[in-house]
């Protein structure tokens, strides 16, 4: 009770409601984003160029197509419409509950080794996200699709919450494997681009440097607290600083620009992995990562905490 696991259900104080969102604020502005994608996806053009890149007989030796026909005897991809984004964005006009993703012991983790000073020592730190919808961050109103709580509860008042009916009524929200963590310190290298590799590395020579961070991060994806991200697109922090301000990340102007210099104050807690065992894909293979302002941890407002996600 109150370890730090991946997947599963939470342990709550028993008084604390499972987390629910609010109806998205801009829920429709993302309905007709879907519907734009549906009709993109949908047109004929791209249902010719599905069904060519589906004749699988151009994909697969003779001798590995029968096999591959046999596995796949369920899948109507004939049909392989994208009509569900556009059902799926009208969710977002209704409260729903929150998956649960993740809790950490941050006892556990400063036993394990240190961490940013202005990070608790004390409690738990327990994410839940919005795993119908899934939204990437990119978004001001994307906040509304996650929830950190920092929890000081004693771990003999503690319970083993139930996902309310209405987060298992779809397979996609149903939840998650529980995977129990063994904590590991870790040293890690700063992602190309960023303010600590143009300052410390960059310098160096830049193949052999390249060949160095290759070696360090090849299995890294993983599930980490602290530290650097294993960053798979853009510069998360300045992506936090704009939207944090209400900046749409395409409308880059001179007041946007101020603003990166905040990009520095936004520190990773935590970076969550697709997971086999766990049953977690985000994406095509990506991560989730939880990014908060400086100012806002030290003042305990994990509330403002803002997930990221990315893939490839």
């Amino acid at each position: 009770m109150g370890a730090t696991k991946i997947g599963g259900t939470p342990d709550l104080p028993a008084t604390m409601p499972w987390p629910w969102r609010p109806p998205y604020p801009d829920h429709e502005r993302r309905v007709e984003a879907a519907q734009a994608g549906a009709d993109l996806f949908n047109s004929q053009d791209m249902a010719a160029v599905r069904a060519e890149t589906l004749d699988f007989r151009k994909l697969f030796p003779p001798d590995e197509l029968e096999p591959f026909a046999a596995e796949s005897t369920e899948v109507d991809y004939g049909s392989s419409h994208f009509d569900f984004l556009v059902e799926n964005a009208r969710r977002t006009r209704e409260p729903a509950p929150l998956g649960f993703i993740a809790q950490v012991n941050l006892a556990d983790v400063w036993f394990t080794g240190p961490v940013d000073p202005d990070i608790p020592r004390e409690g738990r730190l327990l994410l839940f996200y919005d795993t119908g919808h899934r939204p990437a961050g990119d978004r001001p109103a994307d906040i509304t699709g996650a929830r950190l709580i920092h929890d000081l509860t004693p771990v003999g008042s503690l319970k083993r919450a139930s996902p309310p009916a209405e987060l298992l009524a779809h397979k996609q929200t149903a939840g998650f494997r529980p995977q129990r963590c063994v904590l590991h310190a870790g040293m890690w290298p700063p992602y190309f681009g960023s303010p600590e590799w143009n300052a410390e590395i960059k310098a160096k020579p830049e193949r052999t440097v390249q060949a160095w961070w290759y070696e360090v991060t090849r299995d890294g994806h993983d599930h980490r607290f602290g530290g650097h991200p294993l960053k798979i697109q853009g510069d998360m922090r300045i992506e936090c600083a704009l939207v944090t301000k209400g900046f749409d990340l395409n409308a880059w102007d001179e007041a946007a620009e101020r603003l990166k210099s905040d990009a520095a104050n936004w520190l990773l807690l935590m970076q969550i992995a697709s997971d086999d065992r766990a049953g977690m894909m985000w994406g095509d293979v990506g991560n989730l990562y939880v990014w908060i302002h400086r100012d806002a941890l030290r003042a305990r407002r994990f509330e403002e905490a803002r997930v990221i996600m990315q893939c490839y």
